[in-house]
């Protein structure tokens, strides 16, 4: 137990020894701080703790829409696009560098001397790169469980599902990261290829998305997208069965997958506020945008779609390619001479 605490404390220390730890976990605190300055005065909204302050009648203080409208900002813009998109990047950007270092002449023959397992070890080091995303967005989420619960006396606890929902879908993409510095010793070619590969699966699941959306959302809206003129029109049967066979095929190669997308989208399911009876409520930023409620056609599809993945094929899919990818990792690490 003293030997695990040691390598995982010997993380940490390597992490806050590198200037972009310190980068990312500012860059993390002055977004919460952001969310956590926006308020609503009598005429409309204040930003910067009312250091700006904008007219919208709508979103008056004490109104069910500007309570509504503070939380489509956590789960439609915070949790979506922050904790699911900029904070990962720069968690790889800064713990990358763990193994490749870790792995570096001079350290690795002190640490292996020690009298502990090569497995635990690698297993150990592999954790303090997750520690650090679990930290982050723990204190990016207590800001945010505050912020809520002081400005709309709400303490929903179910913010707290953001830390091991993000913390699973950096390792999906954090363990590729980590094969990758077993078998270069770089941390370049460790954050590249996380990276790249991370956009490839985006790619995948965006093109298995687009699809769908072209074999069963348009048809069931009775629409069909007509590429020539780049206008939507009638559906007909057979486009509608062309389109079902390419999903059929894009969701064959995403099936295979790592899922880190699907996961940070499903914290839309999973924080849950009480319900406001406002002109917002069971709308999302995309339709208060627009500037209107859904047809409840559109609306009925547009939840069967985000709903087509069950949460035992994601978590399931995902985790069998994360072991198989870190049981490579372990393996090459410890047969190696060093």
């Amino acid at each position: 137990m003293i030997q695990a605490y040691t390598i995982l404390l010997d993380s940490l220390r390597m992490l806050r020894a590198n200037k972009l730890f310190w980068v990312s976990m500012w860059i993390s605190t002055f977004v919460a701080l952001v969310y956590a300055s926006i308020g609503f005065t009598p005429t409309g909204v204040s930003v910067g703790f009312g250091l700006a302050k904008f007219d919208m009648a709508l979103l008056r203080e004490g109104s069910k829409e500007a309570e509504t409208f503070y939380l489509l900002i956590f789960t439609d813009v915070i949790a979506r696009f922050w904790l699911g998109w900029l904070a990962l990047i720069l968690a790889l950007i800064s713990t990358c560098s763990i193994f490749p270092q870790f792995l570096q002449s001079g350290s690795i023959e002190l640490v292996l001397s020690k009298p502990v397992s090569r497995l635990r070890l690698f297993v150990l080091k592999y954790l303090g790169g997750l520690l650090f995303v679990t930290v982050q967005t723990s204190l990016f989420c207590l800001v945010a469980f505050v912020a809520i619960g002081l400005r709309l006396e709400e303490w929903s606890v179910s913010i707290f599902w953001a830390v091991p929902i993000i913390t699973f879908a950096f390792s999906l993409i954090y363990c590729v990261g980590v094969l990758i510095g077993v078998l270069t010793r770089s941390t370049v070619f460790s954050l590249l290829g996380a990276l790249l590969f991370w956009a490839l699966t985006l790619v995948a699941q965006w093109t298995e998305d687009l699809t769908y959306q072209f074999a069963y959302l348009f048809p069931a809206m009775g629409m069909q997208m007509n590429f020539s003129t780049g206008q939507l029109e009638d559906t007909t049967d057979e486009s509608a069965e062309t389109w079902k066979k390419y999903h059929a095929a894009t969701q064959t190669i995403t099936a295979v997958l790592p899922k880190a997308r699907e996961c940070t989208l499903s914290l839309k399911r999973l924080i849950r506020f009480r319900e406001r009876p406002s002109l917002l409520t069971g709308m999302d930023f995309g339709s208060v945008y627009a500037g209107g409620d859904m047809d409840p056609v559109v609306k009925q599809a547009m939840e069967k779609r985000e709903l087509r993945h069950s949460w035992l094929a994601l978590i399931t899919s995902s985790l069998i390619f994360e072991l198989l990818v870190l049981g490579l990792a372990a393996t090459i690490f410890m047969r190696r001479d060093y």
